[in-house]
This record gives C-alpha cells, structure tokens and sequence, in this order.
C-alpha cells in the first residue's frame, strides 16, 4: 500500500512544473483570479473558494472530497519578513492558487504546491529573509526527494509567476534541480503540431466570412505570434489595442510586460518591443479594422467581437480562460469538425492526432527555435521575458524535438490533399521513408530531358554536370530506375541512418555551447552575450543543423526521382 501511496505523490509531483503560464499583475490578476474561483464553484458542487475568504476547499473529483487550502498559514510564516505587506503577499499567492487551477491542476497537487512547497520554502527562508546560500541549499537536500521536487518546481512555479518576490532564489533552486530526477515536459508530436499547423494555415487561406474571421482570428495570431515570440498565454490574451508600431518601416509589436526592479548585476533587462513581419503587422492592423465597430476593447483582441462571448466580470479584456476555450472550440469544430481529423488511431487512413495543443506550447516552441536558430542565451532570455537564464535552462534540451518538426514539415511540403497520405509514409524515418508504396503513389518529378549520364548509382540528368551537393543521391538532377532502387534500398537506408546521426551530431555540437555558455556566463567573459567570437560560434553551429537537415530531405525524398 506504501509503494502504492508513493508512486501516487511522485507522479503528483512530477507533473509540477516550474513555469507558469501566467504573471501577476496588479492590474489585471485579481479580477482574473476572482473569475477563475467563480468558475470553480459553478462547475463543482464542493468547491468552495472565495477570493476574500483565507480557506479554500477545491472538489477532488470523483473521490466526493475536497482538498483544503489555509492562506493563514502562510501569513503565520511569511511575518518574519517585514518587507512584506503580509496583505499583498497573501493575495499574489491567492492569485498564483487561482492560475494553477487554471492551467488545468487538480486539487491535491495544488494543494500540495501551495501548503507544503510553497510553504516549506518560506519556512526555511524565514519568510525570503535568509541570505546564507550554503546553509539553505543544505537543509533543502537534506530533505526526502519528494519534498526537494515538491520545494524546487512549486517554489519555482510561484516565482516565475511573480519573480520580484525573491529572484535571487531561483538560480539557488535551479542549483538543486538538476540533481533531482523529473520528467520532462512533453509537447504534442511533431506530427500533431505539423497537422495543427496545415489546418491553419489551409483554413485561413479561404475566403471566410467575416463571423468566421472575427471568431477564429483569435487562434490563428496566437499561432503565428507566439510560435515566432515566447509569449505567456497570459501576456498574449493581453496584449494592448494599440500595440502596433511602424517606426521607418521597421515593424514592431509592444507586449505587457511590466517594469523590472534590478536587484542585482545579473539581471537580465527584459525587452517589451519586438520587430515582427511586416505581413503580419498588416493582419493585426486588418483585425483591429474590422472589429473597431464593437466598441471599447482594453486588449488587442475584443472579446465582444467574438460571437460565443458571454458574461464576463470585464467584458473589454480579453483572458486566458476565454482563450483557453476558443482554443478547444477550434479543435472541436475546425480540426475534428472540418477537417475530420480524429484523436483515435482511426480503423481506415483518417488523420489523426494523439495530442493536443495548449495554450503554452507555442511559448516551448519559440524558445526551441531561437536556440535551434543559435541565438545567444541571454538575447533569448531578453526576447522571452526572463530576467535570469537557469529559466530557460530546459528548452534547450528539446532543440532535437524542434529539428524533427523541421524535417517532417520539409519532407510533407505538400497542399492538405495528398498531406494525409504523405505525412503516414515520412511518419516513421526508417521503415516508411523506404517503403515501394510510395514510389507508385508519388512518380512527382520526371525528368524533363532526354539526357542521362550513369553514374555509379542512377543517371545524372543534367548534361554539363553542375553538381551542386557532393553526394549523387541528394541532387536535384539524379534520377534512378524502379528496378535499380529496388536492388540498392539498402544503400539508401543506411545514407539515411547516417544522416540521422550527423544531424544528432551537431545537435550535440551545439548543445554543448548553450551548456557552457549557462555554466560559465557572468564567470567568464568569453560566454558573454557581447563577444562576437561566441556569438559566430552559435551562428556556425546553427548553420551546421541547416546542412545536415538539408542532407537528410534530399534522401528522404530520393522517391520522388524515381523514374
């Protein structure tokens, strides 16, 4: 039973995570909290959770009991500390309980976050008033594993949800974490996020009525904006009206993020304005047009523009629970409805996915491609919102995730029709990648010319030889016969596995540097996000992924020069 009860508190726990989608705000977040709690006791019959009340209780489903949570055990330890309005402090960390449930917690790990991480820490911290690293990293290890996972995410949680409590603690928690076994986040597969990515992109290439427009655009510039910036949910549902700045044909878009206290050297100053497309500076502008005519919006997106709106505490901002919906509505009605798409492995070659989108993914997603891209760690840092670099120390382990999203979206650069049957044959790298039902479904490039040289391996097709890749099976113009491909499958799947290899090669390759720079940045000069000698180092590296992936396509798409 013990082992049982265990393996219960460790996926509890590991399902904590240390960022939040959201920020406080003086502003804004207790009226959002406020609408999160009603929401909470009308959906569930035991919840009872006022905002001006000290004890909560949140509903255990299925179990007919509910879990409770005393914010006056946290004023008990957050006194030690007089710099704090216990007042103020009490209701940030009643905002921060009101996001988790949010973000889709359940009662006990919130529970479990709030009364006994957050809890614990403040207590060892003598309410964010101890100052001897040394001491404090010994007494959190000290402590069983459970409780140092449960310290480390919730605690990082909450300051990541409001980092001007207590930052100089984060790098002192993200000292401990590492040495603490946790399951990493997952994204949806690549093949899950390339569906969801073809569907918008179809979808808004048609001619939509305006309701259609004014309902869906909500998604489709969360899509697009936040893939390209690492934005929270929270700062995206609130970006500003007017938000838009043309400055010389220079286009930029100006984000809620709210004025830093530096506190440190370290620090890192967070940037609000950043340079977007011009294309998509014209769609927002095209938006705003078209949805001036429903009046006073206090955010970008008008939620009284939106045809399924109802009653809201602020009908002029528009929130993250609002989004959060409209982003299931579009699965359910354009991705499931539309585009009959399934979420079960379907009995016939219906598209389906196994995973959805959440509202924080996109935020993964840029992160991952700044670094893929071989942006330096604090520049990222700067364009994401985080004052310290330990906060993104994780995404750049799934740099791989976002080179596999390449690939595929490369291999199946095809319209939505013949995707369906494209995106199953490229699923699988190996196998389906070498598979003969694709050589009879997809003949797509002949020729066009009469010239053909052997070479060792298929004909060349072009008659001065203008080789442009080393390798005869990459090029363009190099053709083989059904038959002689039939005979030297082989040769190509294993092109193919060592293709693969270089491509984890340099992925490693740069890995490496992003870990040194984390390591020694702010130690040793040469890390610096100034010195040209780094920076040309991450470029090279990035360009280095670019030839390998580029390598492996032209492989995998050897069948499309089947003649």
């Amino acid at each position: 039973m013990a082992t049982a009860e265990n393996d219960i508190m460790e996926q509890l726990i590991d399902s904590i995570e240390e960022y939040n989608y959201s920020r406080y705000n003086l502003q804004d977040s207790i009226e959002e909290a406020i609408e999160i709690l009603e929401n909470e006791t009308n959906r569930k019959t035991l919840s009872q959770c006022r905002f001006e009340e000290d004890k909560w209780y949140l509903e255990i489903p299925l179990k007919a009991k509910r879990r409770s949570i005393d914010f006056n055990d946290i004023k008990e330890v957050v006194q030690f500390n007089v710099n704090i309005n216990t007042e103020d402090f009490i209701n940030i960390v009643k905002c921060w309980t009101a996001s988790l449930l949010e973000h889709g917690y359940n009662a006990e790990t919130i529970g479990t976050m709030v009364n006994e991480g957050l809890r614990t820490f403040i207590i060892l911290t003598k309410g964010f008033t101890e100052t001897n690293e040394e001491e404090l990293i010994e007494e959190i290890v000290n402590l069983s594993i459970f409780k140092q996972k449960n310290i480390c995410s919730s605690t990082l949680n909450f300051l990541d949800y409001c980092p001007y409590l207590g930052e100089e603690y984060a790098s002192l928690l993200y000292s401990i974490k590492p040495n603490i076994e946790a399951k990493a986040r997952l994204l949806p597969p690549s093949k899950d996020i390339l569906i969801f990515s073809k569907i918008i992109e179809d979808y808004f290439s048609r001619e939509l009525s305006e309701l259609e427009y004014r309902k869906w655009f909500p998604v489709w510039l969360w899509w697009n904006l936040t893939t390209l910036i690492p934005l929270r949910p929270s700062e995206f549902c609130t970006i500003e009206r007017d938000c838009l700045i043309n400055n010389d044909g220079n286009f930029y878009i100006k984000l809620p993020r709210h004025k830093q206290r530096f506190n440190n050297k370290r620090q890192i100053q967070i940037i609000d304005e950043i340079n977007i497309p011009e294309e998509l500076y014209r769609k927002i502008e095209a938006y705003k047009q078209i949805t001036k005519t429903f009046g006073r919006t206090d955010t970008l997106i008008s939620y009284l523009s939106i045809t399924k709106c109802g009653n809201k505490l602020n009908p002029y901002m528009y929130s993250l629970p609002v989004f959060r919906d409209h982003l299931n509505d579009f699965y359910e009605e354009i991705v499931f409805g539309e585009y009959k798409v399934t979420e079960i492995t379907p009995s016939g070659d219906q598209l389906f996915i196994t995973k959805r989108l959440l509202p924080g993914d996109t935020r993964h997603l840029a992160f991952i491609n700044l670094n893929r891209q071989g942006y330096h760690p604090v520049e990222i840092a700067r364009i994401g919102g985080h004052s310290h670099l330990q906060s993104q120390n994780h995404y750049f382990n799934h740099v791989q995730n976002f080179v596999d999203l390449e690939i595929l979206e490369l291999i199946t650069n095809v319209d939505l029709g013949v995707y369906k049957n494209k995106i199953a044959d490229s699923e699988s790298k190996n196998d389906q990648i070498i598979s003969m039902s694709f050589i009879e479904k997809y003949v797509l490039r002949p020729s066009h010319t009469d010239f053909k040289r052997k070479m060792r391996d298929g004909y060349c097709t072009d008659q001065h030889q203008r080789c442009k890749v080393e390798d005869c099976w990459e090029c363009d113009s190099w053709r083989i016969s059904e038959e002689e491909f039939k005979e030297k499958q082989d040769v190509l799947a294993k092109k193919i596995k060592d293709s693969e290899s270089k491509i984890n090669e340099v992925i490693g390759n740069l890995k490496d540097i992003y870990k040194g720079i984390y390591t020694n940045v702010g130690n040793d000069e040469f890390y610096s996000a100034n010195n040209l000698e780094i920076r040309k180092e991450l470029i090279n590296k990035s360009k280095r992924i670019d030839d390998a992936i580029r390598k492996y396509v032209n492989l995998a798409k050897v069948k499309e020069r089947i003649e």
